[in-house]
């Protein structure tokens, strides 16, 4: 700006105009001119008949052209800003300039930058008033949420931009164990927004507190269920106060599973539980993790669902175990991965460009190694604990990524004859035990080096080559008890005959 005006932000309050400030009443009476950001306010009636030659100008027409709060708020920013380049500028919001006042935050970068003066007068927020109107409510540990950043998050989900979002908001310490209070919920619109976001955490017949027109005589208060939240009258003096739910309630968040694990772990709570230890839940994690692999199996969804959160209770009892001996505890582990996962996807949340998944991948081998430098072998951090099969998927890969690798697939097969051949001559031989499973297992070495090649992976094709195998025995064994035969005594014909029937039933 070529000249310095100055930007007066006056907060309003939220009633009548018996509670502006004395400032801001004085620095209204010296005015010639006000810009509100809204004529919708108790104090506005008064301001015009105390002070009948202010003129005053309002945004509110700002709010029917724009269709997004969003650019409400930066059509009204750049409105002011371009007065302000000819004279100095008053404006009025509602309540306190910095509660809850998303054009003063805007103003106030803009204004830093071209390096325009402002004066704050401040006004008594909403907060205070609405607090008192609900008995029992404390400002200690409340949380404010702005109702129309709610139905942002709502608004996206219903188009299908990312589902579940409603649980985004807990960046922000939104829990329902601790008290809320959303503020500006305009209309049943916005309410339907609030009631469906709350409903992700809440329980539907939890009561919350509508209050409209807190601190004037106006103010009223309605406690109703969630599940009635957008069948209530609002209006833009309407904020709504959702009390905290018992621990035991919140049922939906990560805090509330938590919260169940430290209770069963802690005195007085379940034998059981208090006994278990990283070694002896060992073998429950590898159950929780195989029924886990065998809802993907099914395609059972539902049951996945219900086998993610045994496997995910894992992860928390064994983290409560090791905060209790002073090991680690939960956040540990939530930092630990998220630095990972941030560390080594540069090509998202840094400047690095992977355009592909082989690029992605061969850049997260390069990571693994420059963060652990003096491991001897490239093959070290595998797990021994890992299945066999899986194992030698493993160590053939990374081998590959070092450049130790068949120059084709033809060259695979080739080794597969090979092996098979030995494996002939060790049985034809009358080898000992140990040299046949020698030489078998070279065989199943290779051939997972076919998957590998074919990109099939050889964990997964055994698994389906075994259900497949399970359904066909089993249609036998069911034909043999509906015929009244003996599985065992079958000739080899009618195994034949059985077996064939089964695979026309199973296609």
């Amino acid at each position: 700006m070529t000249e310095t005006h100055m930007l007066t932000i006056i907060g309003l309050g939220p009633g009548e105009i018996d509670q502006l400030t004395i400032e801001a009443l004085s620095v209204l009476e010296a005015a010639d001119t006000v810009y509100l950001r809204t004529e919708r306010h108790p104090a506005v009636p008064a301001l015009r008949k105390r002070f009948p030659s202010l003129e005053i100008r309002s945004f509110d027409a700002v709010y029917e052209s724009q269709p997004t709060f969003e650019d409400v708020y930066a059509a009204i920013v750049a409105e002011l800003m371009d007065h302000l380049r000819a004279r100095d500028v008053v404006y009025c919001v509602p309540g306190s300039p910095v509660v809850d006042e998303t054009t003063v935050e805007l103003l106030r970068k803009l204004a830093d930058v071209e390096r325009v003066p402002i004066r704050l007068i401040h006004g008594l927020s909403y907060l205070e008033p609405v607090m008192a109107c609900v008995e029992g409510a404390s400002r200690s540990w409340t949380t404010v949420v702005d109702a129309i950043e709610i139905d942002l998050i709502t608004s996206e989900d219903a188009l299908g931009a990312i589902p579940g979002r409603p649980g985004r908001l807990a960046k922000r310490g939104v829990v329902p164990t601790a008290p809320l209070l959303v503020s500006q919920v305009y209309d049943a619109h916005i309410a339907a927004s609030l009631k469906l976001w709350l409903s992700a955490s809440w329980p539907e017949e939890h009561e919350v507190s509508v209050i409209t027109a807190a601190g004037t005589r106006s103010q009223s208060v309605e406690r109703i269920p969630i599940h009635r939240l957008d069948r209530v009258e609002f209006d833009h003096l309407t904020s709504v106060y959702v009390p905290p739910i018992d621990p035991i309630e919140d049922v939906r968040t990560f805090t509330g599973l938590l919260n169940v694990t430290q209770t069963l772990r802690a005195p007085g709570g379940c034998p059981w539980d208090r006994e278990q230890t990283h070694d002896t839940l060992k073998p429950h994690l590898l159950e929780e993790t195989y029924e886990v692999i065998e809802a993907l199996d099914e395609h059972d969804y539902e049951k996945l669902c219900g086998e993610l959160g045994d496997l995910l209770f894992q992860v928390t009892i064994h983290s409560q175990v090791a905060a209790e001996a002073g090991e680690f505890d939960i956040s540990d582990v939530i930092a630990g991965i998220t630095r990972k996962l941030i560390r080594r996807h540069p090509h998202v949340f840094a400047d690095v460009s992977l355009t592909t998944s082989s690029a992605v991948l061969e850049r997260w081998e390069s990571m693994k190694q420059e963060e652990t430098p003096d491991r001897p072998s490239v093959l070290s951090t595998i797990p021994l604990a890992t299945p066999a099969l899986p194992y030698s998927y493993a160590v053939q890969k990374r081998a590959a990524n070092q450049g130790f690798e068949w120059p084709d697939i033809e060259s695979v097969l080739g080794k597969v004859d090979e092996e098979l051949g030995e494996l002939r001559d060790a049985v034809g031989n009358g080898e000992r035990r140990g040299r046949v499973g020698e030489e078998l297992g070279d065989l199943l070495f290779t051939l997972v080096s076919v998957g590998r090649w074919l990109k099939v992976e050889p964990e997964e094709t055994l698994r389906r080559a075994n259900r497949k195998f399970v359904q066909r025995f089993q249609y036998i064994e069911k034909a043999c008890k509906e015929n009244g035969k003996v599985l065992r005594k079958l000739s080899a014909e009618e195994l034949d005959t059985l077996w064939d029937e089964a695979k026309a039933q199973a296609t």
